[in-house]
């Protein structure tokens, strides 16, 4: 799966687990998808159609993406919907790859004949485009959806990373014509140097190619249900007023706003939204996306601390003999040196960064690794995160009968 740096996840943490703890934490997780799967069913049986859930965590600290490995995950999850013609996708997801949104829903217009997303609570970027595919898109009062504008991230010569989009580039210029008033060439021509040293022309010429791209994208996705030739025209001024129109890439489209742009809001339906809304909860609380991961935190918290008690300072009397003196800082760095030597205490986590499931099977996307943290002499505290294992892998549904 496709993350941020110093991703990714949402999820559960635990410290290196007894078979009795082990246990434990199985069954929890039987229940929680036993509930999810109840309220899947709830969302079925009001719709009279199948329904499967993508949702990527939103977990502070730990975004995740959507992203082309999910296309699989949704295949399986085709394969088993049976003869349904119809399919609604509850949504959830911040955005990632708009190639990743066009072939989702691309693959899920050649299966069926009316696909509808449902959105609880945020829909951005990608997830938009994911959505402007949709016969209907079905909002909760609570939900948002939000720009297509793509984000570009550069590495600095430092290290360091800055994001901007193409957008960005355009407000600048204008912001030199309209606000500053230059206009002579030789004073512009120097501007856009000083530009061009910040961001490489390739960079701005990225963000051009991905600006366009999403604004065709977002085009094609709309015209997949909107047939006739005055419908098909609107599709490319909506895609482009999703791109450029907004201020800010996080910029909330709520319900009503999203009706004012002409996209294709379902009516209210109370009943309907708060089953969506129930089956939201049960995501949010198995994801904790309510709760920042700080990984130091949960490595003092799961048997951690012992590992970083500091030493008592080593206090010497002013008119202590210069070989007594000696003597004792010797100990202190034979014992550093034995503290370095000790087995490092490691506190194992697992964090949950994606899900894709129904009421027939479901799938997540895990990351397991390992913390550990010492103390350094000048007492601050050195935290290492290490990812052992990561991937999607298949979770078994319960028989609810």
């Amino acid at each position: 799966m496709s993350f941020l740096p110093n991703s990714e996840g949402g999820g559960r943490y635990h410290p290196r687990c007894t078979q009795q703890s082990a246990g434990i934490l199985i069954r929890r997780l039987r229940v929680d998808i036993q509930e999810r799967v109840k309220r899947y069913r709830e969302i079925e049986e009001a719709r009279g159609r199948p329904l499967i859930v993508y949702a990527t965590s939103t977990r502070p600290n730990v975004p995740a993406q959507m992203a082309g490995d999910a296309v699989r995950e949704f295949i399986d999850q085709i394969d088993v919907v049976g003869e349904a013609r119809s399919i609604d996708v509850l949504l959830h997801s911040t955005g990632g790859d708009a190639l990743a949104a066009w072939k989702l829903m691309s693959i899920l217009r050649e299966r069926f004949e009316s696909v509808a997303v449902l959105v609880p609570f945020v829909a951005f970027s990608a997830a938009t485009l994911f959505a402007l595919g949709a016969d209907e898109i079905i909002m909760h009062p609570h939900a948002s959806l939000g720009p297509i504008d793509p984000q570009i991230t550069i590495r600095l010569p430092d290290g360091g990373q800055r994001g901007f989009s193409f957008e960005d580039v355009g407000a600048f210029l204008r912001f030199l014509a309209d606000e500053v008033r230059i206009t002579e060439q030789e004073y512009i021509s120097a501007v856009v140097e000083k530009l061009f040293s910040v961001v490489d022309p390739v960079h701005i010429g990225g963000a051009k190619r991905a600006s366009e791209l999403s604004t065709d994208v977002g085009e094609r996705l709309l015209q997949m249900h909107m047939k006739d030739s005055e419908e098909r025209a609107r599709a490319r001024s909506i895609a482009e007023g999703l791109n450029k129109s907004f201020f800010a890439h996080g910029d909330a489209v709520s319900r009503s706003r999203a009706r004012a742009l002409q996209l294709k809001i379902a009516p209210d339906n109370p009943v309907l939204e708060g089953l969506i809304w129930q089956a939201y909860l049960g995501i949010e609380s198995y994801m904790e996306l309510r709760a920042p991961f700080k990984p130091l935190e949960h490595f003092l918290a799961n048997g951690g601390a012992v590992a970083l008690t500091p030493c008592a300072p080593l206090v010497l009397p002013p008119n202590a003999p210069p070989q007594l003196a000696n003597q004792l800082w010797n100990q202190v760095a034979q014992q550093a040196v034995q503290n370095i030597s000790h087995p490092t205490v490691e506190v194992d986590y697992t964090l949950i960064n994606a899900l894709i499931e129904s009421s027939r099977l479901s799938a997540e996307y895990r990351t397991r690794g390992s913390l550990s943290a010492v103390r350094l002499v000048s007492g601050e505290i050195q935290l290492s995160v290490t990812d052992k294992e990561s991937g999607w892998r298949k979770t078994s549904i319960p028989n609810m009968e």
